[in-house]
C-alpha cells in the first residue's frame, strides 16, 4: 500500500521509495529507507500534509509526496530498548567535553583572517547564533549569481574574523538552491573552520547534516543549542561521549538566551587557528550491510583518489557523492570510461551484498550511525508543556483524540 493510506496511529515499514532524481535523494536524505519503521501520528486539519514518526523524530511528507513511497503496515513496532549510559557529569551550558582533536600541522599566522560557515538546519537557532555571535558587525546581500540571501559578520571582540550564515539545510545533496549555495560555499570558498548548529530537541534529524559536514575535511565545532529546553524536562546528552563518536567537539548553548556563546567562540577560534580537523570521516557498522558499504567507500576512495585530489574535492565527501551518483561531483572529477566502468562494477556489487541500491545504502549508513550514537549519549526528555498543549489544541481543531 501506499505511505498515504496509513491510518492515524497505524505503524509500517517502508518498502519501496519512487521519485526519480533530486526527488529521490531528498527523501532518503529524510530517512525515508526501506527497511525504516515509519507510524502515523496525525493529519493537519485540512488533511494534508501527514506527520510522521520514524528514526525518532517527527517528519511532515505532502500526500503527493507519500503517494510515491510503498508500505507495508505492521501491528506491532519493534522496541530497541537503547543499552544503558554510564553515569557522567553533564556539563552546564558553554562546558564542553574534554575532546581534542589533532591539528594538521603549523597554526595558522596570528593575523591570519578566520573564516567560518555557520550551517545547520532550518529552525535550529542559526539566526539567533549569528546574531549573538556578530552583534551590529554585519553586512546583508546575496550568494553571486542567485536570490538567496548572504550575511557576513565580524565575530564580536576578534576582528580577524568573517562568518557567513549560510541558508538552513537539511543534506549536502544539491536538491534545493539552498543546499547548492551551502555546498558550494564550503567546497568553493574553503572557510576555515565550520559552526554546525544542531538542535538538541531533535538531534536526530539534524546530525545527518552534521555527518556530511564532517567529510569536508574542514574543522569543525558542533554548538548543541536550546540545551536549555532539553535539560527542562529531564533530557540529557552525554558531552564527552558525543564528541568522542563524532570526534570533533561539542559545546552545549542556549542562542536565544546567549548562554554558552562565549565558550563556543573559544572552541571555534582555536579549532580555526590551529586547522583540527575531524578526527572520524568513517560511520560505516561492522554488521554483512555496513561491511558492504565500508568496502564500496574504501574501493572508491582508492580509485578517485587522484582526482578529487586534482579537483581539490575532500575524498571521503566525494567518494560518498559518486557512490550516489552525484551528478556535480562526478563532472568535477572528469573520470574516463574506464573508470566510470571500474566504478560502475564495485557499486553494483554492494548493492547486491547490502540488498539496497547505492543511494539508499549511504543514506541507511548515516541514520544507522546516528541511532548509535543517539542510543549511547542522549537521554530524551519527558513530553513537555509546550507539546502536551500543541496535542490538546490539534485535538480542538481536527475533533479527533489525542495520539
Amino acid at each position: 500500500m501506499q505511505l498515504k493510506e496509513l491510518k492515524t496511529g497505524q505503524s509500517a515499514v517502508i518498502t519501496a521509495v519512487g521519485g526519480e532524481g533530486r526527488l529521490r535523494q531528498h527523501f532518503l536524505d529524510m530517512g525515508v529507507i526501506p527497511g525504516t519503521q515509519v507510524k502515523l501520528v496525525k493529519l493537519a486539519p485540512m488533511g494534508d500534509p501527514m506527520q510522521l514518526t520514524l528514526h525518532g523524530y517527527e517528519l511532515s511528507l505532502r500526500l503527493a509526496e507519500a503517494e510515491k513511497i510503498e508500505v507495508e503496515p505492521i501491528e506491532k513496532t519493534n522496541q530497541i530498548s537503547p543499552p544503558k549510559k554510564a553515569k557522567s557529569d553533564h556539563p552546564g551550558l558553554g562546558e564542553g567535553g574534554k575532546f581534542h582533536p589533532k591539528g594538521s600541522g603549523d597554526p595558522l599566522p596570528d593575523d591570519a583572517i578566520l573564516t567560518y560557515a555557520l550551517v545547520g538546519n532550518q529552525n535550529s537557532g542559526k539566526t539567533t547564533l549569528f546574531n549573538q555571535l556578530t552583534g551590529s558587525n554585519q553586512h546583508v546581500g546575496n550568494f553571486p549569481g542567485v536570490t538567496v540571501d548572504r550575511k557576513d559578520g565580524v565575530i564580536k571582540g576578534h576582528k580577524n574574523t568573517l562568518i557567513t550564515d549560510l541558508p538552513g539545510i537539511y543534506s549536502m545533496s544539491p536538491y534545493t538552491n539552498e543546499e547548492i549555495v551551502s555546498r558550494s560555499f564550503v567546497l568553493d570558498e574553503k572557510p576555515r573552520a565550520i559552526i554546525n548548529i544542531v538542535d538538541a530537541t531533535n538531534i536526530e534529524r539534524n546530525l545527518y547534516l552534521t555527518m556530511q559536514l564532517l567529510e569536508m575535511d574542514t574543522p569543525v565545532v558542533v554548538a548543541l543549542n536550546i540545551m536549555d529546553e532539553l535539560t527542562a524536562n529531564g533530557g540529557s546528552v552525554d558531552i564527552n561521549q558525543l564528541e568522542s563518536l563524532l570526534g570533533v567537539p561539542v559545546v552545549p548553548i542556549s542562542a536565544a538566551k546567549n548562554q554558552g556563546v562565549d565558550e563556543l567562540v573559544t572552541h571555534a577560534i582555536h579549532i580555526a587557528h590551529y586547522q583540527e580537523k575531524p578526527m572520524r570521516q568513517d560511520f560505516c557498522s561492522a554488521d554483512e550491510k555496513g561491511g558492504a558499504v565500508h568496502r564500496c567507500l574504501h574501493a572508491v576512495r582508492h580509485l578517485i583518489e587522484d582526482k578529487a585530489k586534482k579537483a581539490d574535492i575532500p575524498l571521503h565527501f566525494a567518494a560518498s557523492k559518486v557512490v550516489d551518483g552525484d551528478e556535480l561531483i562526478l563532472e568535477k572529477l572528469n573520470l574516463d570510461s574506464g573508470e566510470k566502468e571500474m566504478l560502475e562494477h564495485i557499486i553494483t556489487q554492494m548493492e547486491k551484498e547490502c540488498g539496497l541500491d547505492r543511494n539508499a545504502a549511504i543514506a541507511d549508513m548515516r541514520f544507522s550511525y546516528i541511532h548509535k550514537v543517539c542510543s549511547r549519549t542522549v537521554t530524551k526528555p519527558a513530553e513537555s508543556r509546550e507539546h502536551r498543549r500543541s496535542v490538546k489544541i490539534d485535538r480542538i481543531l481536527t475533533g479527533g483524540s489525542p495520539v
